[in-house]
């Protein structure tokens, strides 16, 4: 089975392009670079301008969209890029499309995930069999402030934020799971073990890195502390089993 991943050389993308390929599937990675992902060879196009689109999605099975934004600020590859990918995977006869998404999307007032509830709603009003995974904020999500801030002595946290922070790794077995052997399901959720408060996930980082730095309640924008607040980033569903100090163990 052909199994195009779109963002295949981002941090989710290149789990899943490996977890496809553990299946034996044919895994392919799409980027912008065209990057080989674990001796999977890459397809360069990009879902924004459309450029490439049609040769890469030519005789695939799958389309698993993993696209991110490195800019939080252009948020385009989930308006423009996902109304795109859709027309191109109908006009290449897909069937089938995973899509990985966040946890409470449609609970939150943040930019970032009112543009990821409109990727979803593009996918789920198309002509393709789609299925909708939705991640908590993978363990890397913390740590990326916790290392940013601790290079200024001072590390950030959400007051009174919770988290169920998940391996990537878990996530990228299903949604693998999903684009070969289908559940069913339109919408999945995966968390991870435990829910903790974003303070205590900062000490557990300082005593596994021995970094320095004052905790402090972080600049967070109001809407992101809101929605951390408010539990919409938490699900009951279904568990990974990695926690974060397993995590941090196996980082070293």
């Amino acid at each position: 089975m052909r199994v195009v991943v779109v963002g295949g050389s981002g941090n989710a993308g290149s789990a899943i392009v490996r977890a496809l390929g553990r299946r034996g599937a044919q895994a392919v990675p799409m980027s912008r670079s065209g990057k080989a992902i674990a001796g999977a060879p890459g397809v360069k196009a990009d879902i924004v301008t459309g450029e490439g689109l049609d040769e890469a999605l030519a005789g695939a099975d799958v389309v698993v969209d993993a696209a991110n934004s490195r800019n939080p600020l252009d948020l385009k590859p989930f308006t423009i890029g996902a109304r795109n990918l859709v027309a191109a995977a109908e006009r290449a006869g897909v069937r089938r499309a995973v899509v990985l998404s966040i946890i409470g999307v449609d609970r939150s007032k943040l930019s970032y995930h009112r543009r990821k509830r409109e990727q979803e709603l593009t996918y789920l009003g198309s002509s393709l069999d789609v299925t909708i995974v939705r991640a908590a904020q993978f363990h890397e999500w913390s740590v990326d402030f916790f290392e940013a801030g601790s290079a200024l002595g001072a590390i950030p946290v959400v007051l009174g934020g919770r988290l169920q922070p998940v391996a990537v790794s878990e996530v990228a077995d299903l949604v693998a799971d999903e684009a070969l052997e289908p559940s069913g399901e339109r919408m999945l959720e995966i968390a991870g073990p435990q829910v903790r408060v974003s303070r205590d996930l900062a000490r557990a980082w300082q005593a596994a890195t021995g970094a320095r730095g004052l905790i402090v309640n972080g600049p967070f924008p109001p809407s992101m502390v809101d929605y951390l607040r408010s539990g919409a980033n938490l699900s009951e569903q279904r568990k990974g089993t990695v926690t974060f100090e397993e995590w941090l163990a196996r980082r070293r």
